[in-house]
């Protein structure tokens, strides 16, 4: 996000540090080829008066000793030409190529070539100029060539450039850190806003918000703040009113159980009886399932913040176990189902979770699987570990799966339609889920490859 923020910054910044530094420097070129203009039409006046009087005096020798002393002067050659075009005069080396004889032709007929190119540093090094010889009567009597050296010029306007150059990697240097200092203080409070929405997700407490930044985002943060509070207070709610509400049903429960057994079994009320047994044990597994749950969930809760209750009750918080040891005492159930349980061969694992958790998981995975694979499924597990971390991975090759019930699974006291005559409470893959967040670790579920369900455990690195 903070390249996002800085890059259009940055790039509209430098266009309009271009946008003002190239006028400038073009001025800079101007102003500098203008002065040379100025410094050698100044020069030429006096080259073109000595030229009209030796040209009017015939006095070659003197204007050859002048253009010399000129030459060496400004070390720019020169060349005087006389009416029919004929050279009088010259100091150094002017080349008479089709360039200068134009401008030759355009001085005589007493029209003066005096400009010169913008001096840049990349431009010619020296450029001709030529100006008229005025005689009497407003006439041309010659025409003096000029080749006008450029080179000083260009390194003057190198080094003004050079400065420009300078102030403009200060000025986005300057761009770069104000944008940076800003978009930290624009983005500290969405980092940290985007830290609490991650934290939530995962089940951990945020880290306390401090308001920063724009007013707007200070006003986001607080009232994230008190939303994450208030959320976090409903669900201790519910987690206590669950804890409360199965530990408050087990008494009278338990009561109605004792008067129910001491009715006596005698005719249709047997019958009636049964069902009221049938039906008092199916309430009570709920009623305990609901407490497991409860209690995993409030471990969960502590686990996701900092705290770990396993250590503070001094139960174990690991196990070494292989797959074999923990699904050994499933074998014979699930064969009495008709599933085939197979285990992937492999040394013992220490798993960060303690073996009454661990087994609790197995069981209700197994028992999903024997409820509802189907008959000659075969049911697989596999217990490894290696770089990434820990995963137990129980799967089966069932055929009933749908789509639609691999979404919906791991909802609470939701059991598949076509199973609904299965005993059951629904809230198995809840537990497991709440179970392995206090363990650390993290229960995915998804197809296997043969077509069942595969219940993923992962303990992953960090």
């Amino acid at each position: 996000m903070k390249l996002r923020v800085l890059l259009p910054l940055l790039v509209f910044g430098l266009i309009a540090v271009i946008a003002v530094l190239i006028p400038v420097a073009q001025s800079i070129a101007d102003s500098r080829t203008q002065q040379l203009a100025l410094q050698r039409t100044a020069a030429l006046d006096q080259v073109v008066q000595r030229a009209r009087t030796a040209l009017v005096q015939g006095d070659a020798e003197g204007l050859q000793t002048y253009l010399q002393r000129f030459h060496a002067v400004y070390g720019e050659s020169v060349l005087v030409l006389d009416e029919a075009g004929d050279a009088v005069a010259s100091a150094g080396d002017v080349s008479r190529d089709e360039r200068v004889d134009e401008l030759v032709t355009a001085a005589s007929r007493a029209l003066p070539q005096l400009v010169l190119p913008r001096v840049t540093p990349w431009g010619p090094d020296t450029s001709v100029v030529a100006v008229p010889v005025i005689a009497a009567g407003d006439l041309s009597t010659g025409v003096v060539v000029l080749a006008v050296d450029l080179r000083d010029a260009q390194m003057d306007v190198s080094r003004a450039w050079a400065v420009i150059v300078v102030i403009g990697v200060l000025l986005l240097s300057a761009l770069m850190g104000a944008s940076l200092v800003w978009t930290r203080w624009i983005l500290r409070p969405v980092r940290a806003l985007d830290a609490a929405v991650a934290d939530v997700t995962a089940h951990r407490d945020p880290s306390p918000l401090r308001p920063s930044g724009p007013p707007e985002l200070r006003r986001l943060s607080r009232a994230f703040g008190e939303m994450t509070a208030e959320v976090e207070s409903s669900l201790e709610q519910q987690r206590g009113f669950v804890a409360d509400a199965s530990h408050q049903l087990r008494t009278p429960l338990a009561a109605i159980r004792l008067r129910v057994d001491g009715l006596p079994r005698e005719g249709e009320a047997a019958t009636d009886l049964a069902a009221v047994d049938d039906d008092l044990d199916r309430l009570e597994y709920t009623v305990g399932r609901m407490l497991t749950l409860a209690n995993a969930e409030h471990r969960a809760a502590a686990q996701s913040r900092g705290r770990d209750p396993a250590r503070d009750d001094g139960a174990a918080r690991e196990c070494t176990v292989t797959a074999a040891e923990i699904t050994d005492r499933h074998r014979d159930r699930l064969e009495a189902a008709g599933l085939r349980l197979t285990t992937a061969p492999g040394p013992a694992v220490t798993v960060p979770c303690g073996r009454a958790d661990l087994d609790e998981m197995v069981d209700v995975l197994l028992d999903n699987a024997a409820k509802y694979a189907g008959p000659a499924a075969e049911v697989r597990v596999g217990l490894a570990q290696d770089a990434d971390g820990i995963r137990l991975v129980v799967e089966d090759s069932g055929t009933r799966l749908a789509d639609d019930d691999l979404a919906r699974m791991g909802t609470r006291f939701w059991r598949a339609g076509r199973d609904a005559t299965q005993t059951g409470t629904g809230l198995g893959l809840a537990i497991v889920a709440q179970l392995m967040r206090a363990a650390g670790g993290r229960l995915v579920l998804d197809r296997s490859a043969s077509g069942g369900l595969a219940a993923r455990l992962l303990w992953e690195r960090s």
